[in-house]
């Protein structure tokens, strides 16, 4: 019966819905407990920010174009672990989320986008799939 899942990924399932990327969403709100948030210093979460919520999604990403629903409530998420705040509780954002995004080299802290990595990992697939067409 469709939908079900293999491997983790959903198959069958219709990804443009929201309800489909709830496993993602979850992962991500289960990563940062708002314990961490306060014992972390900025640096730990911005670190932390980098390394697991970078890389979390990304076999989904790389595989389904995620909608933008999807993609705000994950930088949501990042946003508020980044500055210290939980879901009840908001903190003072000292920095555009935009020049927190933005590369080393241009004065942001090198975040990196989930809607660009998104786009980066489809259009990985499709130009392996025109230009190598037998390694697939």
């Amino acid at each position: 019966d469709l939908p079900f899942d293999y491997l983790g990924v959903p198959v069958g399932a219709n990804m443009n819905l929201k309800k489909h990327w709830k496993p993602i969403i979850k992962k991500f709100q289960s990563k940062l407990s708002l314990w961490k948030a306060k014992s972390l210093s900025f640096g730990g979460r911005l670190t932390l920010i980098k390394s697991v919520l970078g890389n979390l999604p990304i076999y989904f990403l790389s595989l389904f174009r995620a909608p933008i629903g999807v993609i705000k409530e994950l930088e949501k998420i990042r946003r508020s672990f980044l500055w210290g705040g939980g879901e009840d509780k908001k903190k003072v954002h000292w920095v555009s989320w935009d020049k927190v995004l933005a590369a080393k080299e241009a004065g942001g802290l090198g975040v990196g986008s989930i809607q660009a990595l998104n786009i980066g990992m489809l259009v990985k697939w499709w130009w392996r799939l025109n230009n190598e067409s037998k390694s697939l």
